[in-house]
């Protein structure tokens, strides 16, 4: 155990400390601070109200346009088009407003620039519609009342259910939404990880057997210490990276939740309550995807002798990885597809498709607990296959190729079972 503990400590210092750590960690916070910073400055340009003038002899129309503060401001100092394209032209209004009235028929031209702030027009053509109907409703001698119901739009709602033993309860849309788009980030979260860390495990065994120290490490420790002493430094580094974004968000989250768009979001849901589930089932399978991956990668990368050979060692498993997560993007879209529910329970697949439909509620609790089961069984059985192969593989060397190395560690490990 001793000798486990050196080589786990060796593998976790060197790589905390390097560099490509460092911008591991800081890439997606900054990537982050971008795209939170562009939907910040998005969201404020709409909230800016533009400016606006009204051009009408109507004195109803201008009364009720200008209750409208929300939407738009008017500039009651422009009364005509000459003064408002001036004022367009120096860019100090967004637009101007025409409006007739003609046998109680309201027509209306809006007129703006490319660079105005944009405005709602179906808000103005609602309220000119109301007026218009307003003055015909009284044409045709409606009451007030009458005028009111005549003009009230159809009240419709949704409602989105599901089923769990045999009983149908309802689901928040928005609860819907954001268990969804977790699940999309918990995708990318598997995909980035597998592919760093997969490449890190490669490089960690290619350097040390190219430059053959591998030689010397192997004559004081068993293979199979090193190869599980390897795995688990690596899986060290991954942890610290997740504890790293955890501590992260628990300090942010108090500041973002007072954001006007979170609490509106937010508003009515209890989001520790809906995310425990997912996150749990979730977890399970981000961490048995990172090991199971590893350990491929591990192995993979005892059959290269060079280190610029890791690389190429490594792509079979990001292809599997590129399938499993485009297999994900498409779950996102249709959860009940068929061929999801078949990719969801394939465990190279479960970790990046699993989590759409758990977040879906598209698959039971049995039906989770099987596709866990499964995974751990798979990723136990992969492991193991990995480390019978590594310890063949590990000391041969030969620059024919991964498939012709692969064959003399399977005439090797024949030979040894024949002893």
């Amino acid at each position: 155990m001793t000798k486990f503990w050196v080589i786990v400590t060796d593998v976790y210092k060197k790589n905390v400390k390097s560099f490509g750590f460092l911008t591991m960690v800081l890439s997606p916070i900054v990537m982050l601070l971008i795209i939170g910073g562009i939907v910040y400055f998005i969201s404020q340009s709409e909230n800016d109200t533009p400016e606006i003038a009204i051009l009408t002899a109507d004195q109803e129309v201008q009364t009720l346009l200008a209750t409208e503060d929300d939407q738009f401001t008017i500039n009651s100092e422009i009364t005509t088009k000459e003064a408002a394209e001036e004022a367009m032209e120096q860019e100090e209004l967004d637009g101007y407003l025409e409006v007739n009235s003609e046998n109680q028929l309201v027509t209306a031209k809006y007129v703006d620039t490319s660079s105005s702030d944009n405005l709602d027009l179906t808000i103005l053509r609602s309220l000119l519609t109301a007026i218009q109907l307003n003055r015909k409703a009284t044409e045709y001698g409606l009451t007030q009342q009458e005028a009111t119901e005549l003009i009230s739009p159809a009240n419709v709602s949704t409602e989105t259910i599901n089923f769990e033993n045999g009983a149908a309860t309802s689901q928040d849309s928005t609860a819907e939404t954001i268990k969804m788009w977790s699940s999309y980030i918990v995708g990318i979260a598997i995909f980035i990880f597998i592919i760093n860390y997969a490449s890190i495990i490669g490089t960690e065994i290619a350097s040390e057997k190219g430059t053959r120290i591998m030689e010397i490490i192997l004559s004081s420790v068993s293979s199979t210490v090193h190869f599980f002493g390897k795995l688990s430094g690596i899986l060290l580094v991954c942890l610290t990276q997740i504890i790293i974004y955890v501590v992260l968000v628990l300090i942010a989250y108090p500041f973002v939740k007072n954001m006007n768009f979170i609490q509106e979001l937010l508003q009515g849901i209890d989001l520790g309550t809906l995310l425990s589930s997912f996150i749990g089932a979730t977890l399970i399978y981000f961490v048995l995807g990172i090991i199971l991956y590893a350990g491929l990668a591990a192995f993979f990368g005892s059959l290269v002798t060079k280190i610029e050979d890791v690389n190429k060692a490594v792509t079979p498993l990001i292809f599997l990885a590129m399938i499993g997560f485009y297999g994900g993007l498409f779950a996102f879209a249709s959860p009940n597809q068929l061929i999801v529910k078949i990719g969801s329970h394939i465990p190279f697949f479960t970790p990046f498709i699993m989590p759409f439909r758990v977040a879906s509620e598209t698959v039971s609790t049995a039906g989770i607990v099987i596709s866990i089961i499964v995974m751990i069984v798979f990723t136990i059985l992969c492991t193991l296959l990995s480390l019978v192969m590594y310890r063949s593989n590990v000391l041969v060397y030969s620059d024919a190729g991964m498939i012709k190395t692969m064959k003399t560690s399977l005439s090797i490990l024949k030979n040894e079972q024949r002893k």
